[in-house]
């Protein structure tokens, strides 16, 4: 099954839940959630590159974050030598979410499956941006093909404003960025990050059927371009990393940009 076949077979069983007192409702729903997927879908294969087949779901967004995940894809259009990490989904109609699980456990299985448990509750939903598509963005990674860490640093992220409702895009817009430290991404080492928004030659962002939807790109910075950014400010950090040609790409161990 594709992923868009997946999709499609989600959202039949999402909107199947609303019952028939909404099946009008839930249709215009369903278009809207579909044409936005495939605008967003379209707008990263122009401006990034192909689509993989498989997507990344996360367990414990089971019901929670119908339809998204985590993809993986090369980052033709950008840099031959770079893969694109990226989250999928939060930009959806349907977020931000107004369910979360409840009690979830995970448990590996002898044949290296894992066995999920965990019911779904109600939730206050987070305030919606006016305009914006979902969240209003979509976070991704520039790094390496076949790392393992940009993939944890993504669900640290979805963990954080799905469950936890941080308004990562208007905290960015607030303070011209934002720096977290040592976060543990399974790595030999934590990393800090640097998160701002896309700037060129990466896309920047586009207006979705839902609503406008932007970059955010998470990069990783070294121990002393997190302090010169603490005095100087995260806005002038990313023009150094963009001056001096390390741009918004993550690169573990590279040399500073600052000295």
């Amino acid at each position: 099954m594709s992923h868009r076949q997946l999709v499609t077979f989600l959202m039949a069983g999402v909107f199947s839940m609303c019952g028939t007192n909404a099946k009008a409702g839930s249709d215009a729903s369903e278009k809207l959630w579909l044409a936005t997927y495939d605008a967003r879908q379209k707008y990263f294969e122009k401006n990034l590159g192909p689509f993989p087949k498989d997507i990344l779901k996360m367990a414990n967004m089971t019901g929670v974050w119908p339809g998204g995940g985590l993809f993986v894809l090369p980052a033709q259009k950008l840099d031959k030598s770079l893969s694109v990490y990226t989250t999928f989904g939060l930009s959806n109609p349907d977020m931000p979410t107004t369910l979360q699980m409840s009690g979830f456990r995970s448990e590996p299985r002898s044949n290296g499956a894992a066995s999920t448990q965990g019911v779904l509750v109600k939730k206050t939903p987070a305030a919606k941006r006016p305009d914006a598509a979902g969240y209003g963005y979509e976070l991704l990674v520039l790094s390496r093909p076949g790392e393992k860490w940009p993939l944890n640093l993504l669900q640290w992220v979805v963990n954080a404003e799905i469950i936890n409702d941080v308004g990562l895009l208007a905290r960015v817009e607030k303070y011209d960025g934002l720096t977290v430290e040592k976060i543990d991404v399974g790595n030999s080492q934590p990393v800090n990050i640097l998160i701002s928004k896309a700037r060129a030659p990466l896309p920047t962002g586009t207006q979705l059927p839902d609503g406008r939807m932007e970059l955010l790109v998470a990069t990783t910075i070294t121990d002393e371009e997190m302090r010169w950014s603490q005095v100087n400010g995260r806005g002038a950090l990313l023009h150094k990393l963009i001056q001096d040609g390390a741009g918004q790409a993550s690169v573990i161990g590279r040399q500073s940009v600052v000295r």
